[in-house]
């Protein structure tokens, strides 16, 4: 086994061999999933090389997807009988600009070894994914949130320039002062352009490893006054520079809520050792997750379980943005599956419970979730704040237990169409990397890319790179 699958228990599958190309995040949701395996790969080095095979693409006449880890559920990286561009191979830091605060990668840059390469120079990323295999051309590509977001936006705020490659095999160099246009086509754009092929990012001065922040966590039974509460803190989150927003719904006798706001403190020789001690411990947990008889295994996710509903009370930057990921193992007990929102903050409790009540009822009606949860993000940014302006908006994702028995592809297809209604109803958006509709008329009310590119004749639907 791999070393780096050491430090990171997000599901217990790599994505980096052969077998991985006939599959996508889907198969966290269902295990007996039909691989859909491409005909050809294409592995590019440079900018270069990816001209090359856009070209060659378009000159065959050849279907062409474009994927980094494949963590998508949208059908954004799988062809069955196409190529794959793989940006494995793409994954240079190029340029670390310390009197601009930037750093410039290429797009398959993996976003938790550039963060180790910024944390050795008293760096880091704004915003960066919980997962250890999100890569930078892939997180701009569907926007990127974590729980710094409601300090630094979402990753794609922090993108100064970018230079891509459009289907017809030309090089684009752009950004959000030169070349406006072509930027923003390709930010969150989810491939329908091209390819992003290399990004410069902000950075900012920071001791992940070492800055401590304080939990100052309150809990909810109550549905109302959980809704109230992150409301409020979605509205004015004060002094927190991170969060954990989520509602817990185990079935009949368990629904609770937590809100975490995380506060900078003091780096006391106490607050360090509850932070190494309590980490090291749920690290194990990770670790052993996935390693273990199928009961143990279960048990132990289920203690992990409670440690995300209880998280650490002094935890590093760097502990709070991996808690789940080094914690949880998706592929231990039943299957998981996301979903994600993006909401004006006016509309956050009607779609909230919306949402929720969507969610209980199919529970009900197809006995196909064991558990709901619903985290949410207070978001500041200067993306998302340009699709309506004037309006906030904050994330809800939705991440759930699915019993597979109930939950057909018919039914999830019905699930994903009511919850797009919502997001219409209540002029919402979706996370285009987990699932939606298909249709591209309704896609394109729910795609906040869109918003962006109403002017632009689309040049390929939905073509594109997924994380």
């Amino acid at each position: 086994m791999a070393a780096r699958y050491k430090f990171s228990s997000h599901e217990n599958f790599s994505h980096d061999d052969i077998d991985s190309f006939g599959y996508d995040w889907e198969r966290n949701a269902n295990r007996d999933i039909a691989p859909k395996y491409p005909l050809k790969v294409y592995l590019p080095r440079t900018t270069e090389d990816v001209v090359e095979v856009m070209r060659e693409a378009r000159r065959l006449g050849q279907e062409l997807k474009i994927r980094s880890k494949g963590h998508s559920s949208n059908d954004l990286v799988l062809t069955e009988r196409g190529a794959v561009l793989c940006t494995q191979k793409m994954d240079r830091i190029l340029e670390l600009n310390e009197q601009e605060l930037s750093v410039t990668v290429q797009a398959g840059a993996i976003t938790s070894e550039l963060d180790k390469y910024l944390i050795a120079r008293g760096y880091g990323l704004p915003v960066i994914g919980d997962h250890h295999d999100i890569t930078a051309g892939g997180f701009a590509s569907v926007g990127g949130f974590n729980p710094a977001s409601l300090r630094y936006g979402i990753f794609i705020d922090n993108v100064l320039r970018i230079e891509a490659v459009t289907w017809e095999g030309e090089v684009v160099r752009c950004s959000k002062a030169e070349n406006r246009e072509q930027f923003y086509r390709f930010i969150a754009g989810t491939g329908q352009y091209g390819m992003i092929t290399e990004l410069t990012c902000k950075i900012i001065r920071v001791r992940k490893t070492r800055d401590l922040v304080r939990n100052d966590q309150t809990n909810y039974r109550s549905l109302d006054e959980y809704l109230a509460a992150t409301t409020r803190f979605i509205e004015d989150s004060g002094d927190a520079v991170m969060q954990r927003l989520v509602w817990f719904d185990f079935g009949r006798f368990l629904k609770m809520g937590q809100l975490s706001a995380y506060k900078p403190t003091p780096r006391t020789f106490v607050h360090v050792l509850r932070d190494w001690a309590v980490y090291k411990y749920l690290h194990t947990l990770g670790y052993w997750a996935g390693r273990l008889p199928k009961a143990l295994d279960v048990a132990v996710k289920n203690v992990a379980i409670l440690h995300v509903m209880f998280p650490p009370k002094y935890s590093t930057i760097k502990h709070v943005e991996t808690l789940t990921d080094r914690v949880l193992e998706s592929s231990v007990g039943d299957p998981t599956r996301m979903l994600a929102v993006i909401a004006p903050v006016d509309q956050y409790e009607p779609m909230f419970r919306g949402m929720y009540k969507l969610l209980r009822d199919y529970r009900k009606q197809y006995k196909c979730f064991s558990f709901l949860t619903l985290y949410v993000k207070a978001l500041k940014s200067e993306y998302l704040e340009g699709l309506s302006p004037g309006k906030r908006f904050c994330e809800v994702m939705m991440y759930l237990g699915v019993r597979p028995e109930g939950m057909t592809n018919e039914v999830m297809e019905r699930l994903v169409s009511e919850l797009d209604d919502l997001c219409i109803q209540h002029g919402a958006f979706r996370y285009m990397h987990t699932k939606t509709v298909k249709d591209p008329e309704r896609r394109h009310k729910i795609d906040p890319n869109a918003v962006y590119n109403r002017e632009v004749v689309p040049s390929r639907e939905l073509e594109g790179a997924g994380r």
